[in-house]
Formats: structure tokens, sequence, C-alpha cells
């Protein structure tokens, strides 16, 4: 096992389900633009990602009458979809760029990034990590992430040269939140889904991982200030499967105590809606 796949032996974050107006033209995004393949589906439903053998990563919902989601409510602010390495993300800023889609970045000490959305504004991020023992570290042992110019002629580079074809493991590397406050989000996410706070000094934001790595979530305030009507185009929920796993009804108790309610449980999984009305599906990865 590679040290970065060591960062994920606990933690699978997949199907983020999105509600979108125009369901061949989101899909046709993701296919054409991000070399993703259609998993499966069904009427007025998706499912994306780039194998088989793994749970989709996008599922996208066609909701054709849903409202728009207010600019200051909780949300998605962006996917990050994790490339295995600097070449794998030079192929794919190649693609970018002969599609000729816009795009920018920033280089964050651990990660070099790529940022652009999709065609009904759901953020996305592509990007490859550094070595964790190039990371920046606070005085206090959290990581130090920064935002600065990236090199996107070095990443184009190092995508030279390098067989074609769709990106091979390819995963959702983080998900970071729009949400209403920062205190309301530590709750759900450290105290009770067992993520701890790997970055508190970044302004307006917070990051939580686990396994040492730098972030499985980000959640910032920086424009929203409310929880997101029911129903509204965009994210809908995600799946996080973890190892262990609370018993549903253990973590059901442990989130009504944080806020959160659950909207139904089963064997093996809990779906949880947050007071920022972002769902969660959590179920076990054994």
């Amino acid at each position: 096992m590679s040290p970065s796949q060591s960062f994920f032996q606990h933690v699978r974050l997949s199907e983020l389900r999105l509600r979108v107006r125009n369901l061949e033209n989101v899909s046709r995004f993701y296919v054409d633009t991000l070399g993703m393949r259609a998993l499966g589906g069904r009427d007025g439903q998706i499912e994306l990602g780039y194998s088989q053998d793994v749970p989709a990563l996008v599922v996208l919902v066609e909701s054709a009458n849903a409202p728009l989601r207010p600019r200051d409510a909780a949300g998605l602010f962006h996917v990050a979809f994790l490339h295995p390495n600097r070449a794998s993300l030079g192929r794919a800023a190649r693609r970018l760029v002969d599609l000729e889609v816009p795009f920018g970045g920033g280089d964050h000490g651990v990660s070099e990034a790529l940022y652009l959305a999709d065609p009904e504004g759901n953020g996305i991020e592509l990007y490859a990590d550094r070595p964790a023992e190039e990371w920046p570290e606070s005085s206090t042992g959290e990581v130090a992430m920064y935002t600065e110019e990236v090199d996107v002629a070095g990443i184009l580079k190092a995508g030279e040269g390098e067989p074609g074809g769709g990106p091979e493991g390819v995963r959702i590397g983080h998900i970071h939140l729009s949400v209403a406050d920062l205190p309301g989000a530590e709750q759900v996410l450290a105290r009770g889904l067992g993520f701890s706070v790997r970055q508190r000094n970044y302004p307006g934001a917070l990051f939580f991982g686990r396994d040492g790595y730098h972030h499985h979530f980000g959640a910032n305030t920086w424009r929203s200030r409310r929880a997101v009507p029911a129903g509204s185009l965009g994210l809908d929920r995600f799946t996080l499967a973890m190892s262990p796993c609370p018993e549903p009804r253990e973590l059901s108790s442990t989130m009504r105590q944080l806020g959160a309610f659950t909207e139904s449980e089963g064997i093996g999984y809990t779906d949880l809606r947050t007071s920022d009305g972002i769902g969660i599906r959590v179920t076990s990865l054994d």
C-alpha cells in the first residue's frame, strides 16, 4: 500500500448526489471534460465515475423544477477529485486546455490544484498531493495550508508523453462545504463523525481529516449564512463509508444531540441531514 492510499484505508467518499436542471448537458460535461464514464442509472438519473469496481463518484438527478440554491445558502463549495500523481493531473489539465475550459488554480503547500465548475455552477477541484513529508506544518502540529499561484506550465509538462485514455486511480479526495457556521460544522464532522480538525487558522474555514491526511472535509463561511432550502439545485447528499463505522442507532442518537437528524436508517447505513440541510449517507467500509 502506498503512503497516499493509507489516507483512504478507512475512509471512502463517493456518490456525490447533485440535483441538476439539464441532465444531458451536465452529464456530458463530466464525460467529455473530466473523462468519466456512465456507470449506470435510470430515467432521470445517471451515475458517473472511472471504474465499475468502486461506487460511482457523482450521481446526477434531473430536477427540472427545483429552485436555485440562494447564493448565501449552505451547500457544496467544491468536490475535489484526487489524481494519483502530478502526471495524471497534467493530462487532466491538458484536456481542459484543449477543450478551452476556463479554470483557475492554487498551490496549497500540501497539493497543487485546478479549479473549475460544471455547467450549473457546481464547484470542482482537480488536484494531486505532494509527498506527506513535504506538507507544511504549524508549530502546533496542524497542517499549514496556504494559497499561492500554481505552476500550471509545470503541471502540463508533467503530463507530456504519458499514455492517453481515461484517468486511473482518481477518487474523491475531499469535499469542501459551504456552511452557515463553523462551530456547527465542527460538531458534526469532528465530534459526530470523528474527523479531527487539521487546520484551524485558515481565515473563515476549518479543515478536517483522519489517518494523517491534510483534509477529507473542508468547511467555510466565506459567503454562506443560512441553511439551504430543501430541494434546491446542487448538492443533495454524499456517501461517507468508514471503518470502523458507528451503528445506525448510536450515530442517530449522537447526531440528534448535535443538531442533525436522521432521515432514514437501515442495515449498515444511516441517512443524516445536517442543520445546514446537507445530506450525508454514512455506511460501513467493511
